[in-house]
């Protein structure tokens, strides 16, 4: 069999030599699960009231949104106050985004709580791009999920039929746009993640978040460990350095609407292949920023990266994870503190 690998990758022409996008900062409302229809009519409508704000003065090639911009989020939520507010994916909301779109020639993405018909009963964590098609050119699940830190079904809950449906180029979707490859990358504290969609030729990658930037300093998640100042981040920003993509962090607002969860807002910012700072958020309040990227310059020397696979090899053949693969198979958590449980009972060390 020939090797068809190529340290170029798969790509198609740009728009412009640059591309200007918006990182919007905005709150996250949380809505009541018992009648779910007007809150996410307003959560909605105040995201598409930023949108045409960003989109004002001058056109954005794209525009980024954060982990819940409509249906928000709340610890307190189990799984069947979830599936109500859970977006069907494509649906009614998608169809008002779709239609800005277009309007603006512009891709926009934002996360949400998702549910698709093939999945009954289960709910995902899913990062979403629009395009200015006014199709949906990426559906993001959530790799895997830190105990505590959610119960969406992820890819590696139930990764053989995932793969069985989707085939293993799904496992680290890119949407390759005449605005450069963009992926999505929600998980934290996870290298590998980084190093694989730059293999397949990644080059702008979106975190977005929730608390991003100091959810580690709530007592009930202190496991997180001390990691600094905007660890998530920081987290971020290593991975473009060393995978030499663009990454756009974009963390929620302060709000008055959740008060319980007013800490780590802020710090949205985006990264160039360095690692280098762009530009950055001034506060934690609502804020849009807007920077440029000279994709074209930047294609003219980017790769895939370089490194010694043979060295690594073997550890990756010989390590066993602390929780199997497909767990959600065998019943799935029906909150937080339950998704805690199910994983420290399936754990293998």
């Amino acid at each position: 069999m020939a090797n068809k690998f190529s340290p170029d990758y798969e790509k198609v022409p740009l728009r412009s030599d640059e591309v200007k996008i918006c990182v919007i900062q905005s709150r996250v409302k949380v809505i009541d699960d018992a009648n779910p229809t007007q809150g996410v009519k307003d959560n909605l409508t105040h995201m598409v009231n930023l949108l045409d704000m960003a989109q004002m003065r001058d056109r954005k090639d794209m525009v980024v949104f954060h982990e819940f911009p409509i249906g928000g989020f709340n610890f307190r939520w189990n799984r069947e106050q979830v599936l109500k507010i859970a977006l069907e994916i494509p649906g009614k909301e998608t169809e008002i985004l779709s239609a800005k779109a277009k309007e603006y020639n512009c891709y926009i993405e934002f996360g949400c709580y998702a549910k698709l018909p093939d999945w009954p009963s289960h709910f995902f964590n899913m990062g979403v791009i629009i395009g200015p098609s006014g199709d949906i050119v990426l559906k993001r699940w959530k790799t895997r999920n830190l105990a505590g830190l959610g119960f969406s079904t992820t890819i590696y809950d139930v990764l053989d039929e995932y793969i069985e449906k989707y085939g293993t180029d799904a496992l680290f979707p890119i949407a390759r746009t005449d605005i450069g490859n963009i992926g999505i990358i929600p998980e934290v504290l996870e290298p590998e993640l980084g190093r694989a969609y730059a293999m397949k030729g990644a080059e702008i990658m979106i975190r977005y978040m929730t608390l991003g930037s100091g959810l580690w300093r709530v007592k009930p998640l202190a496991w997180l460990g001390k990691s600094g100042h905007h660890s998530f981040r920081v987290d971020l920003q290593a991975q473009c350095m060393s995978a030499h993509f663009f990454g756009i962090f974009v963390n929620d607002a302060i709000t008055t609407e959740a008060e319980a969860f007013n800490r780590g807002q802020g710090n949205s910012a985006v990264f160039d292949p360095n690692g280098e700072l762009m530009i950055e958020a001034a506060s934690d309040t609502e804020t849009m920023l807007t920077t440029t990227l000279p994709m074209a310059s930047y294609r003219q020397h980017h790769q895939v990266p370089n490194f010694p696979k043979e060295i690594y090899q073997h550890l990756y053949d010989e390590y066993v994870p602390r929780c199997p693969a497909n767990s959600f198979q065998q019943g799935k958590p029906d909150g937080n503190a339950e998704a805690v449980q199910h994983y420290a009972n399936i754990a293998r060390w």
